[in-house]
């Protein structure tokens, strides 16, 4: 432990009892775990055995394992080291009976759990057929999450108590167990049987978590449960890097610590072994700001390094240029080159421009813009229009959305087609009188082939943008999109809207003629085989990067509505979280930082105009290195919403990131909209959990002033 800070070894050597080390980014926390478990077996001689260390990933786990074993000079670690959830699992198969379950259970995975759930949603009544079954699990996993059950009044919906109910009942008949179930189940048990408890308190005698402040409610207790109140609980985390509440993580868990465990020692790491001061100068002046915190400033005995540059954009294409041109300027090793953005949508542009520029880049814990799903199939839309002939793109679209063309019928067609020498168009169009087929598979195949006849239609006058638009509405993609049941529907939503903006910046580029439109595509598509051995910029949002460390580092979009993200703005929590997360950003640059942003940003189809975020105020211009347009319009930001008269739907005011209050479900946010006037359709995200489809004009909703511009 020669190469050890003192304050690490403080940690290391802090002996019994509840301990707490607040680990900022870069001060070498799995260090300190690793050096702890080798310390208490080789200085204080614990029985590795005794030895209990959780965290969230396999990957941290297999690696934090593989450290002891190798500072200790052993091949198999005798100590527990592993995720929360496997030990979930290895409590369960040992003491699952205790509940009167079989320990021959299974465990359901995210996709079992979805289509138990629609099934049950099937097998409801008709007025039910709107409840989201994604929506229901995500409820149900909040409330078993925080280990409770709802009651009546917590049910927005009549249907989620009893698909609740239903669902229980179904994993208890399966003999199974679902994905929480693996923390909740454990934490009930140790908490409630107090034989099982001391049992594993005396096997566990020394319990280690990691990344504390992503812990949600079940994790807490099942930790505090082995450990006991008096145990030896070590845990290690940063409350400025907690950025998974939309997971269930709670904050409360660490700033909380203290109370829980009266006279815990808390230890700060403070020094930063990756990035310069500069960097983690600024980087401290953003995330002081925030108040649910327990306070510590990071520094570091590296060079103080280069000042950290901001770059005003007029346009997200003026920002992925400068982006492009700067990495190419300054000759850094591509590899040591990351670009974060806050939302995937971002990457389109900034992929188009290092295309361009002949830069290798990889999109890190995401498909590349032009290689997802909700692309490829307008994409496909608009093949088979400007060709009738292309049976694979035919293929493709033909049943998405779903239309009742079953397989059966679409191999009854490819015979047809083999046989006669034929498009499968074609032979679709000679559908309508065959009579070996049943009546509902004609009238889907017609009502598709007379789709495809309008939309070619529109195609011989209309712009790219244009007939993506009609497209996407008369094929009902959109809507197919918004009431998908995937998890990331909302960022579906948003590739869909992006490359709806890369079609008008190309009508504007080139004159809107969709077979060039759709030639530019297929040479993106070709240029888009990289070697994985050759060196690339690495292009991800803020949340795939926890964890990870580049030299320089670039971040995009910082801009209000943006970053903070538009859906935080009028709420003291989620802004906070906002700003955690871009001081996790910040804190991923070793050499260099720069941030940009972008005066005018087409957002959702739709050109705005763009205050700089206030992250950059709280860092403050004249501690960075301006380059661009120098004295950019000031900031203009409400201090405070207030409630509009009762009644005032103000449909022509609503659009994403607008606060509503709803009779029924509360305050919300615009998530996006849909058609005009009376038409006007709003999905809301409300803080009591639902998302719901509102029509603006029969709702009961208040628009809360000062929200939206």
């Amino acid at each position: 432990m020669t190469t050890l800070n003192d304050v690490q070894r403080q940690a290391i050597e802090a002996g019994n009892g509840p301990v707490l080390v607040l680990a900022g980014a870069g001060t070498g926390k799995t260090r300190v775990i690793v050096e702890r478990l080798a310390w208490l077996v080789a200085e204080q001689g614990v029985d590795p055995r005794n030895l209990l260390a959780v965290t969230f990933t396999n990957r941290a786990a297999n690696e934090m394992r593989e450290r002891v074993a190798e500072r200790l000079g052993v091949e198999r670690l005798a100590a527990w080291v592993g995720t929360f959830h496997s030990f979930g699992l290895f409590l369960l198969r040992r003491e699952i009976e205790r509940l009167g379950r079989s320990t021959t259970f299974t465990v359901l995975d995210d996709s079992d759990q979805l289509s138990l759930v629609k099934r049950l949603v099937k097998e409801m009544p008709a007025k039910y057929n709107r409840v989201s079954p994604r929506e229901t699990l995500n409820w149900i996993s909040q409330f078993k999450q925080g280990l409770t059950a709802p009651r009546e009044e917590d049910a927005e919906e009549d249907a989620y108590l009893h698909l609740w109910n239903k669902y229980h009942e179904a994993l208890w008949n399966a003999n199974a167990v679902d994905f929480d179930d693996l923390l909740v189940l454990p934490a009930r048990i140790l908490r409630d049987h107090e034989d099982i408890r001391a049992r594993y308190q005396r096997r566990y005698r020394y319990v280690h978590v990691d990344e504390y402040q992503d812990t949600n409610h079940a994790q807490f207790v099942l930790a505090r449960e082995l450990a006991g109140k008096d145990g030896n609980i070590f845990v290690v985390g940063d409350e400025d890097q907690s950025i998974y509440s939309w997971r269930g993580a709670d904050l409360e868990n660490i700033l909380n610590f203290e109370q829980e465990y009266p006279g815990a020692a808390v230890i700060r790491l403070e020094q930063n072994y990756r990035s310069t001061q500069q960097i983690l100068d600024c980087a401290n002046r953003v995330v002081s700001n925030n108040e649910f915190r327990l306070g510590k400033s990071l520094w570091t005995g590296l060079d103080k390094g280069e000042r950290v540059r901001l770059y005003e954009a007029n346009s997200e294409r003026d920002e992925a240029e400068f982006i492009s041109n700067d990495i190419a300027e300054r000759g850094c090793p591509l590899k040591e080159v990351a670009v974060l953005f806050r939302t995937n949508g971002q990457a389109r542009v900034i992929e188009e421009t290092l295309r361009r520029a002949g830069l290798p880049y990889r999109v890190f814990g995401g498909t590349q813009f032009y290689s997802r799903k909700e692309i490829k199939d307008i994409l496909a839309y608009l093949r088979l229009l400007v060709n009738p002939a292309d049976d694979v793109a035919l293929r493709r679209v033909i049943n998405v959305p779903t239309r009742g063309i079953g397989a059966t019928t679409l191999q009854r067609v490819e015979e047809y087609a083999q046989q006669r020498g034929l498009p499968l168009l074609q032979v679709l169009r000679e559908i309508e009188d065959d009579q070996t087929l049943s009546g509902r598979a004609r009238n889907a195949v017609v009502s598709f082939v007379h789709l495809m006849d309008d939309l070619a239609i529109e195609a011989k006058s209309s712009s790219v943008a244009d007939l993506v638009e009609q497209l996407l509405e008369k094929t009902g993609y959109r809507r197919y999109v918004e009431d998908s049941d995937a998890k990331d529907f909302r960022e579906r939503i948003e590739i869909v809207d992006e490359f709806l903006s890369s079609c008008k910046q190309f009508d504007a580029d080139h004159g809107g003629d969709p077979l060039q439109f759709l030639q530019d595509m297929a040479l993106v598509s070709d240029g888009d085989q990289l070697d994985p051995e050759e060196p690339t910029i690495t292009l991800m949002t803020c949340h795939s990067a926890k964890g990870l460390e580049f030299d320089h580092v670039y971040i995009a979009g910082l801009e209000e509505g943006l970053w903070p993200h538009a859906s935080s703005l009028y709420d003291n929590e989620e802004l906070e979280e906002e700003r955690r997360l871009c001081y996790v950003a910040m804190t991923r640059a070793r050499k260099t930082l720069t941030l940009t942003y972008a005066r005018g940003r087409v957002i959702f189809g739709e050109p705005r105009q763009n205050d700089s975020s206030r992250f950059i105020d709280e860092i403050g211009r004249d501690h960075m290195d301006q380059v661009g347009v120098k004295e950019p319009e000031p900031a203009r930001r409400p201090e405070r919403a207030q409630r509009a008269p009762a009644g005032d739907r103000g449909g022509d005011r609503i659009k994403m990131g607008t606060q509503v209050h709803h009779a029924k479900f509360g305050r919300g946010t615009v998530m996006f909209t849909s058609g005009s006037g009376k038409k006007l359709r709003a999905k809301v995200r409300f803080q009591t959990g639902p998302t719901r489809d509102i029509l603006v004009e029969k709702a009961p909703l208040e628009i809360l002033e000062g929200n939206s511009k």
